[in-house]
């Protein structure tokens, strides 16, 4: 049984009281600190910061409600503190977890196009099995027919979180977003592993047509200007 559905067995369904639908914040950086979990698990908002999570629960890895249940080794995947979050494929051979653009026409309302350039996140696969995990990523884009797809091999062993500087690490600039999915594999059999993800770094962009200036909206940098360059 993976970890969370173990979580579910132990702790029963989870919820997330008075969560905002889409926090606001001066920050480019998504975490997932806001959001009020009970005995350590919630689920996470929709829209949050303009996204919609798929197959992701946050979690609190220090709830004392969890000890016992995750590896001592595993309350490092918050890399700001309290939450992080942890996804897997919703069943074997499933789409693996994903975040994407959750309303389109309300961002264009808005004056945001509704796309995001991906720069960074921090990742890492729970515990420590051998031989080993694969992530892979898949960043789903409209500025070409094929989307962008990028691994990374974790060895056995325990990790820190994994800074994933996404330019640097693909050699391409992952623009004009709209949906990214991630896989763990575990093992030769390419088995469904769980994973927590944390601090995710998107920049959004107006409309065209403003003047050219920059200014924090939603949790993520809107970069005002024609054609949405900075």
């Amino acid at each position: 049984m993976k970890l969370l559905g173990h979580l579910f067995a132990l702790c029963g369904n989870f919820s997330s009281p008075g969560a905002p639908g889409s926090a606001a914040s001066n920050h480019t950086v998504i975490s997932f600190d806001e959001i009020p979990t009970v005995d350590g698990l919630a689920s996470v908002p929709s829209p949050y910061h303009y996204l919609s999570f798929s197959s992701y629960s946050v979690l609190t890895p220090r709830d004392p409600a969890l000890d016992g249940l995750i590896s001592e080794h595993d309350l490092n995947c918050a890399v700001s503190s309290p939450n992080a979050l942890i996804g897997s494929r919703p069943m074997e051979n499933a789409d693996g977890a994903c975040f994407e653009i959750a309303n389109a026409t309300s961002m264009t309302q808005e004056g945001l196009q509704p796309y995001f350039t991906l720069e960074s996140f921090y990742i890492k696969p729970m515990d420590a099995p051998s031989p080993g995990t694969k992530v892979s990523v898949k960043g789903y884009t409209k500025a070409r027919g094929e989307p962008h797809v990028w691994h990374v091999d974790f060895p056995s062993g325990f990790h820190l979180p994994f800074l994933v500087k996404v330019k640097e690490f693909s050699g391409e600039e992952w623009k004009e977003i709209y949906k990214v999915e991630i896989v763990a594999d575990f093992g030769y059999d390419d088995l469904d592993w769980e994973f927590c993800l944390d601090n995710i770094f998107v920049q959004f962009f107006a409309l065209p047509g403003d003047d050219s200036e920059s200014l924090s909206l939603g949790g993520s940098q809107i970069v005002l200007g024609e054609g949405g360059q900075s």
